[in-house]
């Protein structure tokens, strides 16, 4: 997953740097010579990805840092709701198999009957450890699984949930490293616009004296 994750990172870095270099000069030939402010490009870009090059008329670079903001976003939510999905099946296993009684029970409980077969086997162990106050009332905390086997795939269940709602996490990270990509891009972009507007100055010797010119550079 993290390997999928920077895949997509990299490939937005790489196409859209390739398109940086063809398209300055697009923008010089169309007549838009107006300098464009590096501060509010790199603003713009770092609350939402591919603005600031919307803002240069480089959007044909910003879609990727949008697309895949969007991406990311839906990977993340994606990925939670995959894992609460999960959880529940978990859970609904349990009431099946354990016989338990879903309503009004905390997150311990729910870890608690991953690794004891009956709440009897539970309030054994807590006493022999002197822990009292961990007790369950085992009318309202019941359970008991009808094999090992039930509980083992209960527990493999919950693990996998919680490995889902973990791995994204790491969405989050990527998703505020292209806002940082995109921002910096957007800079670099508008540094580059506006060094392009700025006229050369320069000399050529001739046989009446010396030429002076005006250049405008274009990548």
């Amino acid at each position: 997953m993290k390997k999928l994750l920077l895949s997509i990172f990299l490939l937005n870095i790489a196409v859209a740097g390739d398109l940086d270099k063809f398209k300055i000069r697009e923008e010089i030939i169309s007549g838009n010579q107006g300098k464009k402010s590096q501060a509010v490009a790199f603003g713009l870009s770092l609350i939402v990805p591919g603005l600031g090059q919307a803002y240069l008329n480089r959007f044909d670079v910003g879609k990727y840092f949008l697309a895949s903001e969007i991406s990311f976003w839906l990977l993340y939510f994606g990925m939670n709701e995959y894992g609460r999905w999960l959880n529940d099946d978990a859970i609904n296993f349990a009431v099946l198999h354990a016989g338990i009684d879903r309503w009004g029970k905390t997150n311990d409980f729910f870890a608690d009957i991953e690794n004891f077969r009956s709440v009897y086997d539970y309030n054994l162990r807590k006493s022999r450890n002197r822990e009292y106050e961990k007790l369950y009332d085992v009318e309202k905390f019941y359970w008991w699984w009808d094999s090992d086997q039930s509980r083992q795939r209960y527990k493999d269940i919950r693990t996998k949930s919680r490995a889902v709602k973990y791995y994204a996490k790491f969405a989050i990270v990527f998703i505020i490293a292209n806002h940082l990509a995109s921002a910096i891009d957007a800079l670099i972009l508008a540094r580059k616009f506006n060094q392009n507007l700025e006229p050369k100055l320069g000399f050529i010797p001739s046989n009446g004296g010396v030429k002076f010119y005006i250049n405008f550079t274009i990548p």
